[in-house]
């Protein structure tokens, strides 16, 4: 059974997310097997088409207890954006240790050849993307992750894993606190992108607030070392 909403793939979504007993037995493919804290990524259809679920319940006592936080915690922000258009749809949550999102059919920008031709309008895109969340006082941190940005058949963007995400509620005081704060890591990611795609085209405002990043940079709490790709 479809639930009437149409994914960014155009095609309906399903109803409802897989019951904890469905999984075993309705799991299609594997997207990726996680570390020993990594959530494991697989591709269950349950009758209403394919989706992705994000799941710890085959992980350790120990990275449970850390999976059942970060479950948690993305599924608060798949419910505080919304439906909204350039983030996958939220299916629902499994239990404590897994949820459902739609499954996004397209590509790492970073690995595709569009971004050689098209390079202005994807850094465009991205920055409207950006906003659209910063509107909704959401920023997501990691942007930087080279998997954490698609891009579908129609060239349009897709933005992925919102587990590290913090939000604000606009107006409100933490918003008027921490969220320029904030936001300044996914600013920065857009010119990390920009450096990607548009070589050369930075401005001279650009350029000045990625010295003034890679300073800051080294004092950020959320900074993370990715292995070399």
């Amino acid at each position: 059974m479809t639930s009437g909403r149409v994914g960014h793939n155009g095609r309906e979504l399903p109803s409802r997310a897989p019951r904890r007993e469905e999984i075993a037995t309705h799991t299609v493919g594997v997207i990726l097997e996680g570390g020993p804290t990594k959530a494991d990524l697989l591709v269950v259809d349950v009758g209403g088409g394919a989706m992705v679920v994000k799941d710890f319940a085959a992980k350790s006592r120990w990275a449970r207890l850390l999976g059942r936080v970060q479950v948690g915690r993305e599924f608060r922000a798949y419910e505080w954006l919304g439906p909204n258009r350039g983030v996958p749809a939220l299916i629902g949550r499994v239990d404590a240790h897994a949820l459902a999102i739609e499954k996004i059919e397209g590509e790492q920008l970073a690995l595709t050849s569009s971004q050689r031709n098209d390079g202005e309008r994807l850094v465009a895109r991205l920055r409207l993307l950006i906003d659209r969340l910063h509107s909704k006082g959401l920023v997501h941190l990691d942007l930087r992750g080279r998997e954490n940005l698609l891009i579908l058949p129609d060239g349009d963007l897709v933005i992925v894993d919102l587990a590290g995400a913090f939000w604000f509620r606009p107006g409100g005081l933490a918003h008027r606190l921490f969220f320029h704060l904030f936001s300044i890591a996914d600013r920065a990611a857009i010119l990390k992108w920009k450096e990607m795609l548009a070589p050369g085209h930075f401005t001279p405002e650009e350029e000045a607030f990625m010295r003034r990043f890679r300073i800051l940079r080294a004092f950020w709490i959320f900074n993370r070392k990715r292995p070399q790709r």
